[in-house]
């Protein structure tokens, strides 16, 4: 089932809190978890400049106008009306298209998508809404390319994420391999909180995320909260 929430009031907390933290008004938590997950992106991204991308729930635009300036296209795909204002509001590139859709029907493009981007959106599915959302995404893509996905992991059922077996089942079951999926960011880590309340400068921002993304490489084992998972999944059929 998927989660419920009031995403145009959500729009209305601007173009970083609205996608990532709403509660965080100082802004520190919010720029921290971007850049994060930018980092972590950019260390896998292969682009030739020729891409069309579809940036899937895109939200606010952040991710959509970040990758914009080094593929052909990008179309961001959002559900929420007040979504897509923000984000044009927020464009900075012109080969950037927001499509509005209702959520369960995926529209039609006259071409399939060299790559697809999703953030924090896979997250708030559950069994079969996932497996349908992502074999939708599935036919979006061309043969042989690969989507990219910064997705919300928990083995604690109280905090109500999928666990990694039901990301990895969702992709099978899609036609999709999956290639990598590592951890990038603990949900809960008390140099969050220092972060939060700007007790760190900006300017360590970048060496505190290498240095958290490189230390939860070696971690596996049970997710008692949450960690943000990078996942690498290609199209093989």
């Amino acid at each position: 089932m998927a989660e419920k929430v009031n995403w145009g009031q959500r729009a209305q907390k601007g173009f970083l809190a609205s996608g990532i933290d709403p509660a965080d008004r100082r802004g520190h938590k919010n720029y921290y978890i971007d850049l994060l997950q930018k980092m972590a992106l950019n260390d896998v991204l292969d682009l030739k400049g020729d891409e069309v991308v579809l940036d899937f729930g895109c939200g606010s635009g952040r991710i959509t106008c970040w990758i914009a300036p080094r593929v052909k296209k990008v179309i961001g795909l959002e559900v929420t009306p007040e979504m897509i204002d923000v984000a044009e509001k927020n464009r900075t590139a012109g080969n950037v298209e927001f499509v509005l859709y209702d959520g369960v029907n995926f529209p039609e493009f006259p071409f399939k998508f060299d790559l697809i981007l999703s953030v924090g959106v896979l997250q708030i599915m559950r069994g079969e809404v996932l497996t349908r959302t992502v074999s939708g995404l599935t036919d979006y893509l061309r043969k042989g390319r690969i989507g990219y996905f910064i997705e919300q992991v928990s083995d604690n059922p109280e905090i109500g994420r999928p666990k990694l077996a039901e990301y990895l089942q969702a992709f099978q079951e899609s036609g999709l391999e999956c290639l990598q999926c590592y951890p990038i960011r603990r949900g809960r880590w008390w140099m969050l909180y220092l972060i939060r309340y700007g007790l760190i400068p900006r300017k360590w921002f970048l060496k505190i995320a290498s240095k958290e993304m490189d230390s939860l490489r070696r971690v596996k084992g049970r997710v008692s909260y949450y960690q943000d998972y990078l996942f690498l999944i290609e199209k093989n059929g």
